[in-house]
């Protein structure tokens, strides 16, 4: 099945109105995947344990993203301020979580990937059209689009 596409760019004024929590609370079936993180710069709160610059650095150096549960995930979505750059990945087959080197391919591999782009709008990719719908309804300023941006 072929990736479909969202762009979500709602605002309040000048700031981006949805929240990561608000776009994962669109995904029903969160546990059905594996989720890692690829990328992050963002502020937060992550607890005394743990530093945003040292979480950022140990996503940014790992092979195959930070492996995160679906829990955890929904968990450290309500830790941040402001998210300026993301991008998560979650897929049925753990295997196919990694860093990529070509965002189409991660479009197209991935069950879902999600990103943040310059704390200015979200995109999500997913090959479940039922969840591209489900956001579409859920947000106003939308955009619809294809894995390659070419369509």
């Amino acid at each position: 099945m072929q990736a479909k596409g969202i762009r979500i760019s709602d605002s309040k004024g000048n700031i981006l109105a949805p929240t990561l929590p608000d776009v994962l609370e669109a995904i029903s079936d969160g546990n059905f995947f594996y989720w890692s993180l690829l990328y992050l710069y963002a502020s937060g709160d992550l607890g005394e344990d743990k530093s945003m610059l040292v979480f950022e650095k140990e996503i940014y150096d790992s092979e195959k993203g930070f492996f995160i549960t679906w829990d955890e995930l929904n968990s450290l979505a309500k830790k941040f301020y402001q998210i300026i750059d993301i991008t998560i990945i979650g897929c049925r087959d753990k295997s196919l979580l990694r860093c990529y080197d070509n965002d189409q391919e991660m479009y197209e591999t991935c069950d879902i990937v999600i990103e943040m782009i310059d704390s200015s709008y979200w995109e999500v990719f997913s090959k479940d059209e039922a969840l591209i719908n489900k956001l579409a309804a859920k947000f106003k300023e939308i955009k619809f689009l294809e894995p390659d941006f070419q369509k």
